[in-house]
């Protein structure tokens, strides 16, 4: 059964590139890092929403697909993210929280990307373009929380996108997408509680 087999092995390679990234950036020390793949099923959310995705795409593949929107309106709930079961996910991905994710059916999303809570990837019209269509992720993107990328877009393989960046045109691969820098004023004697 070759779906399984590749529910299998896109499963695997999710915490393969897990296990990387909390090895890169260890945040609860070596005594607490889960130890397999099953430990980290239970303890990572991201992982477990990965888990879910990958299922969801196998019911799909099995030719479900009642039980595939089923399915991704159960992450909707459970989760508080929206991801679409025709979006193609490549396996090796690692989602780092989740919630408020959103991933429209056309997008595209290579190996070793990482994507962080609050992060559209959503349908729209390209401003000078003017075709519909999703973004494209090519392999070993990182996109920030709270980043919003729009429309048939490619950003290039090795590319960062910056917390709370709005993107809706191609990238450049090894780049990194940054939003306008905050602005800090004192608050008036009027604004202070």
């Amino acid at each position: 059964m070759k779906a399984l087999v590749c529910f299998k092995g896109a499963v695997r390679a999710d915490y393969e590139a897990t296990r990387r990234l909390r090895e890169r950036y260890p945040t609860d020390g070596p005594s607490m890092q889960p130890r397999g793949l099953l430990a980290a099923a239970i303890t990572q959310v991201g992982f477990q929403m990965l888990i879910v995705v990958r299922f969801m795409r196998l019911v799909r593949d099995l030719r479900i697909p009642a039980g595939a929107q089923v399915v991704s309106r159960l992450i909707r709930h459970y989760y508080g993210a929206e991801i679409h079961w025709n979006a193609e996910i490549a396996p090796g991905v690692c989602i780092v929280h989740g919630n408020g994710l959103v991933i429209s059916h056309g997008s595209r999303i290579g190996s070793n990307c990482l994507l962080f809570q609050s992060v559209t990837l959503g349908e729209s019209m390209h401003s000078v373009r003017r075709t519909v269509g999703s973004p494209t992720l090519e392999d070993g993107v990182h996109v920030m929380p709270g980043a919003v990328l729009l429309g048939p877009i490619t950003v290039g393989s090795g590319t960062k996108i910056g917390a709370n960046s709005v993107v809706d045109d191609d990238v450049a691969r090894g780049s990194v997408v940054r939003s306008p820098v905050s602005e800090t004023a004192v608050r008036s004697s009027a604004e202070a509680p």
